[in-house]
């Protein structure tokens, strides 16, 4: 069971690390664990969530920076323990951590599907997540604020959840989902089978269109797998066709059908300019207010001061070629 997964999103919010080869890890050890079972019983003894910190200690230049600029300041040590316990999962590339920790950190984030450092995620004491984040500029009184914003996100779910427990029926589904909704998608599927499962159960005709979320999902997902080989491959051609195909045959509208236009951008190249123009119009047109549409716009807006680099480079193709390194103006 799966929701949709946006595939040209996490293209999209890459960002080139900041390598800071010659940093040292900076990794404050008062305050953080490293033992997720021991996280979690601390968390349930204590009645807190626990801050899951993906990390690269010694190579990772973001990782590094939210460690100096958050971790290592009075604000977040004092602030954060009231509410988290806290726990690191290193990846270090210059130091070996032992095989036991090692193997516990890399099954955790293949568990919880982290792509990318840092990844801050917070989960309840049973370890299911509620929110994900990253490095955030501002120091630890920004980062502390964002914390509570994001912990709303679990007081909204527990109280979908607790007024479920005195419903029954579609009334108990339609509380249960009120709490998913918080969450994101892909988390719910994830680690939320369970009132997941009683939602369908309870809600038999589907009126809250729950389980055609669930069934789009599905097909979406075996949508993408399918995707990530033809790009792979670089058969450019068969990924939009296979697109085409599912918009049609699924009738795709609305945001949906906007993300998998999207997605049609991952295999379009410097070469495909125009097109890529076109079917951000037709991303925009679907929808001008979305989320979505603001995202095209902005990338529309890219590919304006792409053309005008082209053209500039046209007319003096030493433009933007840059002065000639010192070794070279010795040598001439």
């Amino acid at each position: 069971m799966s929701f949709p997964t946006t595939t040209w999103r996490a293209l999209a919010a890459a960002v080139p690390a900041l390598i800071l080869a010659f940093s040292p890890a900076v990794r404050a050890a008062e305050g953080w664990g490293t033992n997720f079972e021991e996280a979690k019983a601390a968390a349930a003894k204590d009645n807190k969530d626990i801050l899951m910190d993906f990390t690269g200690s010694d190579w990772c230049g973001w990782c590094i920076k939210l460690q100096k600029e958050v971790f290592t300041k009075d604000g977040f040590k004092q602030e954060a323990p009231k509410h988290f316990v806290l726990l690191e999962l290193d990846f270090p590339q210059k130091t070996e951590l032992p095989k036991e920790l090692k193997e516990q950190n890399e099954k955790l984030q293949e568990t919880y599907a982290i792509e990318g450092f840092p990844t801050i995620l917070l989960t309840d004491a049973k370890g299911r997540p509620y929110a994900k984040t990253g490095y955030l500029p501002g120091g630890p009184e920004a980062f502390n604020e964002h914390l509570t914003e994001l912990r709303k996100v679990r007081e909204t779910r527990d109280a979908g959840f607790k007024k479920a427990e005195a419903a029954t029926g579609l009334d108990k589904a339609k509380a249960i989902h009120e709490g998913l909704q918080a969450l994101d998608p892909e988390v719910v599927t994830g680690y939320y089978r369970d009132e997941v499962t009683q939602i369908i159960a309870l809600d038999s005709a589907d009126t809250l269109g729950f389980k055609a979320k669930q069934d789009y999902g599905d097909k979406r997902n075996k949508l993408d797998a399918e995707l990530q080989e033809l790009a792979q491959n670089q058969k450019t051609k068969e990924f939009a066709a296979a697109i085409d195909t599912f918009i049609a045959s699924e009738k795709v509208t609305g945001v949906n059908l906007q993300d998998l236009m999207m997605t049609k951008l991952q295999v379009l190249g410097p070469a495909d300019l125009d097109k890529a123009d076109s079917l951000l119009d037709e991303v925009i047109k679907v929808d001008a207010k979305s989320e979505l549409a603001e995202r095209a716009q902005a990338i529309k807006e890219r590919i304006v001061e792409m053309r005008k680099q082209v053209e500039k480079s046209k007319k003096d193709p030493a433009a933007g070629a840059g002065e000639p390194a010192a070794e070279e103006k010795e040598a001439k």
